[in-house]
């Protein structure tokens, strides 16, 4: 077992106020790394023992699979690399006031192995110190050598993992559905390439699983695959892989078969068997599915979609399955998780599925929580119009979702028309009809892909209008503070370049202006992110306005 798995499976020992990756708020996150972890990147954060009393989470402890840092009220935080220890000791002596009461002194010594020691008693106040001692001792008792204290990512969705894994997830998905009749229908097949949408493929490797998804001769076994994931996914991010798989799998079998059990389904029910994921686990992950797909079928509105996700997290953590494992592929109606983030935003879950999810695709709005999207946040009084806010994202996102699906359709068409041109030339006598209709398919494809461009032209036009031209930096920055919010004003600055521009009165200022260049994608995480962080909203950016002047006003009186 790897220090991080343990560290995650045992750091309950240490009280009721403890959050363990993935599943924790925002707002613990953002609290304790300004309280005791100023710098550190929020992707690496295992746990945190908050012992605050208002629960800011500023004072406790927090782990990563390298450190652990400490604070309580009076003390200085403190970090410590976790190889050093060689061994915790809790001492427990008597000690004689002065008024002849006897009272228990209880302390924690850490001694290094450097022959150091060092007493860390009143940065773990509020704390089981035999419990902590416990914990610690486990912890280096269980790494070999120092090799093994590693910090890695607590939140990576499945876009960001190694292409490998990718290939064997799906290729398990269509092993599924093979199993009842060696075929994959046209209705499987396009949840399957919604699947390596939001999983993000390259034109090569989506071959390679075309090639894979038309001959059922050739398929890997299950038990190969299955074992592929386990040796190769980080030790800590198997369980969530192996639940998001089996959700993937039984909503293609739900697509056909609402009516019927997934326990009916032999392929499933030995799978959830293989991959030891209990029958409660599974029935939970059934009711994540059937959520997802009420939001639309039901036409709920942000009221309902947010106490459906309340509803839902609040079972995830009694049954053991982590939302991020629900939607670490993304939702499974071909919805990224953005699409998802209305009921995630508003428990306060921002990080769940990852602080890098910026970078995958998965979209910024994730990222958000409860104090900054507007949308999830004003809900009461809002008109029905406005009430239906995140439904309304949902289906922009399934739209992009199937855009995407159709530009992939076609560059594989393309490519598979070019190699057939190719093969047809290699050849000594070609047939004439042969390559007319190469042509025909060519011609079709590129009109096919003409009118993609036109409409991925059309759509960026669209969201461009909805952007600032020019940037208020003061307002982007008093509006993305914290840890995690970080990236979502990297993104934001990066969308936009600096100019010179002259006004009529012929004074040149330094701009921040839009990079009217950068792809619709990249453009529609920009707009939402200025949606969530209230960027258009204008109490919020009068607000934020003036605590930035003040702000710069201060530093010059300061400066």
């Amino acid at each position: 077992m790897s220090v991080e798995k343990y560290i995650k499976e045992n750091v309950k020992i240490l009280g009721d106020k403890v959050f363990i990756a993935p599943d924790i708020p925002e707002k613990k996150i953002n609290g304790a790394i300004s309280g005791m972890a100023q710098g550190l990147n929020p992707d690496y954060v295992l746990a945190i023992v908050d012992t605050t009393i208002f629960g800011s989470a500023k004072e406790g402890c927090l782990f990563t699979g390298e450190y652990l840092y400490t604070n309580a009220l009076g003390a200085d935080t403190d970090k410590i690399q976790l190889s050093t220890i060689s061994k915790a000791e809790y001492i427990c002596t008597e000690v004689k006031k002065d008024n002849g009461k006897i009272e228990e002194k209880k302390e924690v010594i850490f001694h290094f192995k450097n022959g150091e020691s060092k007493n860390i008693t009143d940065n773990i106040r509020g704390i089981s110190y035999e419990n902590f001692t416990e914990l610690i001792n486990g912890i280096v008792e269980q790494a070999q050598d120092e090799s093994d204290f590693v910090s890695t990512s607590q939140t990576c969705p499945l876009s960001m993992m190694d292409i490998g894994i990718k290939k064997a997830y799906i290729k398990l998905v269509c092993n599924f559905t093979f199993s009842d009749d060696n075929e994959i229908d046209a209705e499987e097949y396009a949840e399957i390439i919604s699947l390596i949408v939001r999983i993000e493929m390259d034109a090569d490797d989506r071959l390679e699983i075309r090639g894979y998804m038309t001959d059922h001769t050739n398929v890997e076994s299950n038990e190969e695959l299955l074992s592929y994931l386990s040796e190769n996914v980080e030790e800590v991010s198997y369980d969530v892989v192996k639940k998001s798989l089996l959700k993937d799998i039984i909503y293609i079998f739900r697509k056909k078969n609402k009516e019927l059990s997934w326990k009916e389904n032999q392929f499933i029910v030995k799978l959830h068997n293989d991959l030891e994921i209990d029958e409660e686990q599974v029935e939970y992950i059934v009711t994540a599915i059937k959520n997802d797909e009420e939001i639309l079928a039901q036409r709920k509105n942000d009221t309902e979609i947010t106490k459906s996700m309340k509803d839902l997290a609040s079972k995830a953590t009694a049954v053991g399955v982590p939302l991020a494992a629900v939607y670490l592929s993304g939702s499974v109606m071909g919805v990224s998780a953005a699409g998802i983030t209305s009921g995630l935003a508003s428990l306060g879950m921002g990080g769940i599925l990852g602080f890098s999810s910026m970078f995958t695709g998965i979209g910024v709005a994730v990222l958000l929580g409860v104090g900054t999207y507007k949308g999830v946040k004003r809900i009461t009084g809002l008109s029905d119009l406005e009430n239906n806010k995140q439904r309304e994202m949902m289906l922009q996102a399934i739209i992009r979702n199937s855009q995407r699906s159709l530009n992939y359709l076609i560059e594989d068409v393309n490519e598979i028309t070019r190699r057939l041109q190719i093969e047809i030339e290699k050849g000594l006598e070609s047939e004439v009809k042969i390559k007319k209709i190469s042509a025909m398919i060519s011609m079709l494809t590129k009109g096919a892909q003409v009118t993609s461009d036109r409409i991925q032209y059309a759509e960026t036009e669209k969201i461009i209008s909805k952007l600032p031209e020019k940037l208020d930096l003061t307002r982007v920055t008093e509006l993305t503070e914290g840890a995690t919010k970080e990236k979502i004003r990297d993104l934001i600055l990066s969308c936009y370049l600096k100019k010179e521009i002259t006004n009529e009165e012929g004074i040149t200022s330094d701009y921040m202006v839009l990079d009217d260049t950068i792809p619709c994608n990249k453009l529609q995480e920009l707009h939402d992110a200025f949606e969530g962080i209230g960027y258009f909203n204008v109490g919020d950016a009068a607000i934020a306005s003036v605590k930035g002047a003040a702000k710069s006003f201060m530093k010059s009186i300061m400066g």
